[in-house]
């Protein structure tokens, strides 16, 4: 994905709608992301920085969201909640009591939405290696998807 400072296609953005609704898209031209407060064409996202407001397009422009640069936390809150997601301080706490620092390997059991392999893998980073086990094919074949 780029680093450039506005969306370009196939760049992953976070859709903020409200503080506890958030959703991902890529940005894909000519495709729509509808919800309550309307429909927004991605053509609309493309070229505009990461943190924008953007309008819907019907509902006399009365909806809108904003299109957020993705982060570990970010990312973590928009992912579908197929299984229980461990809250950010939650997590903070399992990464200390772990003492989980840069360049550790880790192995994870249970996959699950990712969320926490968001979290551990910030933890070990730059060059440390998480390997994950997940037995339900479904959330195996989303979480690939997702982690790409």
């Amino acid at each position: 994905h780029s680093v450039s400072p506005t969306i370009q296609p196939n760049d992953l953005v976070v859709v903020f709608e409200s503080f506890n609704d958030l959703n991902f898209v890529y940005a894909t031209p000519n495709a729509i992301f509808s919800n309550r407060n309307g429909h927004f064409h991605h053509n609309d996202f493309l070229g505009k920085p990461f943190g924008c407001k953007i309008r819907s397009r019907n509902n006399a422009g009365y909806g809108f969201l904003y299109l957020l640069r993705p982060t570990p936390e970010l990312w973590m809150r928009s992912l579908p909640h197929r299984t229980q997601i461990v809250h950010e301080l939650d997590a903070s706490m399992i990464v200390h009591y772990l003492n989980l620092t840069p360049n550790m390997v880790v192995c994870e059991s249970g996959t699950g939405s990712g969320a926490m392999s968001h979290v551990i893998l910030r933890s070990i980073a730059p060059k440390g290696k998480l390997h994950t086990y997940e037995f339900n094919k479904v959330r195996v074949e989303k979480a690939r998807r997702e982690f790409v």
